[in-house]
């Protein structure tokens, strides 16, 4: 039963360690009355369990392949409780060196350099077209695709959601992910709009038409010229249309 378990886990590509504070309820024999073997798969679950609770992130299916050392080492009988040391290389994928420390019954016994692959893939939104600078981004413009990432804490964009309706800053290739970076909320307000102005001061409001001499979004500030006197002032986009002057 439990080789069907773990063929079907492999089948559907599900990267899953028990804590790594319960790695060996039941503890398999070296050979020898008294010892126990402890394997790369030990190591590797011990390392997830660790990566996962300091950098996990339900969307990114992580795994971790041991690549040293390769050949189980022998210790004393008894529980068995592996202690990856504070983490040196942050969330960072890629080979990767690890400290961790062996336990047995609660005692220290040795630390063990280790090194592993770590790896990790996320679903992220990506674009299906050359995307340019001050485009717009609409819903046909951008697709869902699994990447490797290249760490735990990437600032890669997974909804949707979060892309539509925002400007590009920069140019953006069909097929690679989008970073937060490279958008922004588009301007509310453009060079050579006719807007409000106003200005506040206690009870006392003053209104004015003006010509937006630049673009911007809300709680930008940008200079507007009094359509009446041909004064230019520095004034604080509101909303669409209206922009608010210091007095």
């Amino acid at each position: 039963m439990r080789n069907f378990l773990l063929i079907g886990l492999l089948l559907v590509g599900v990267a899953w360690w028990p804590d790594a504070g319960s790695l060996r309820a039941a503890q398999p024999q070296s050979g020898r009355v008294g010892e126990q073997s402890v394997a790369a798969r030990d190591f590797g679950q011990a390392i997830f369990s660790t990566l996962t609770r300091q950098y996990g992130r339900p969307h990114n299916l992580l795994s971790v392949r041991i690549l040293f050392p390769k050949k189980p080492l022998t210790v004393q009988a008894g529980k068995l409780h592996l202690e990856v040391e504070k983490l040196t290389g942050g969330a960072r994928t890629g080979r990767r060196s690890f400290r961790v420390g062996l336990f047995v019954d609660g005692q220290f016994l040795k630390t063990i350099n280790v090194v592993g692959e770590v790896k990790a893939q996320a679903t992220v939104t990506t674009p299906v077209r050359w995307l340019k600078p001050k485009e717009v981004v609409v819903g046909k413009d951008v697709t869902a695709m699994k990447v490797d990432v290249p760490s735990l804490t990437h600032d890669f964009i997974l909804d949707s959601d979060d892309v539509i309706g925002k400007q590009v800053l920069r140019p953006l290739p069909p097929g690679q992910p989008i970073r937060k970076i490279m958008l922004d909320d588009p301007p509310i307000v453009h060079k050579g709009d006719r807007v409000m102005i106003e200005v506040r001061q206690g009870g006392l409001l003053v209104q004015a038409i003006g010509l937006a001499k630049a673009a911007g979004k809300s709680g930008d500030t940008i200079p507007v010229q009094n359509k009446s006197s041909g004064r230019e002032v520095i004034g604080t986009i509101l909303s669409a249309g209206l922009v608010e002057v210091g007095f």
